[in-house]
């Protein structure tokens, strides 16, 4: 968490601070990042950073809970309850997160490179730990659904959680390795991860829930 001393910086100082290290995390894997390199970009002393926060892990964690935070403002607002069906509800979860992603670049690409960061060495021992968390999100989704006789129950929650999981990173992996995406090109662009390409996106998650559809649902 940030010390009271970044707290008490004016909204826009904080948010210049905020952003030049979201580029930072963004662009490079956590043991790679420079905080040298970014006060020297801000103007400000090394020594400031650690006023405003314990040391380089805290300052990654607050950009993490900052980042979550936004863009759950967007998805927050879907309710599964007032969708047909969970697949539906599951494409309106990428066309909110293709808004977030439009209005707030640098913590899109921010999370985007949350993986490379985690998979750090020095910080690799968070990885299995902000994972479990993640899946166990994807569980409770599927729980709600084996409840509701809406998909399967011959196949543990457990595993229809962890496919699930695996099914939006997947999507993301195939927007990236066929080209669609180019998120090291964009930021250095000072463009969306996703910018001009919600079409194709919005295809790829169309052409999965193809896939997933029969394999989830209740017969």
């Amino acid at each position: 968490m940030p010390k009271e001393t970044f707290i008490k910086l004016k909204e826009e100082k904080q948010k210049q601070i905020r952003e030049a290290f979201l580029r930072e995390f963004a662009i490079k894997t956590y043991d790679e990042a420079s905080i040298s390199m970014v006060v020297k970009q801000l103007g400000i002393a090394k020594g400031s950073v650690y006023q405003y926060f314990e040391d380089k892990l805290d300052l990654f964690m607050y950009l993490v809970n900052e980042s979550v935070a936004v863009k759950s403002k967007y998805t927050a607002v879907l309710k599964r309850e007032n969708y047909p069906d969970f697949w539906a509800y599951f494409s309106d979860l990428y066309e909110y997160g293709f808004q977030f992603d439009q209005e707030n670049p640098l913590n899109s690409h921010f999370l985007h490179n949350l993986t490379q960061n985690l998979n750090s060495p020095s910080i690799k021992h968070f990885y299995n730990e902000l994972l479990s968390q993640v899946i166990t999100g994807f569980e409770k989704l599927a729980e709600y659904e084996v409840e509701n006789g809406l998909f399967r129950s011959d196949v543990p929650v457990k595993t229809l959680g962890f496919f699930l999981y695996k099914l939006g990173s997947s999507i993301q992996e195939q927007l990236e390795i066929s080209g669609i995406i180019n998120p090291k090109e964009s930021i250095q662009k000072g463009l969306p991860v996703y910018f001009g390409k919600k079409d194709e996106l919005m295809q790829v998650v169309a052409d999965y829930i193809k896939l997933a559809k029969p394999a989830f649902n209740k017969n």
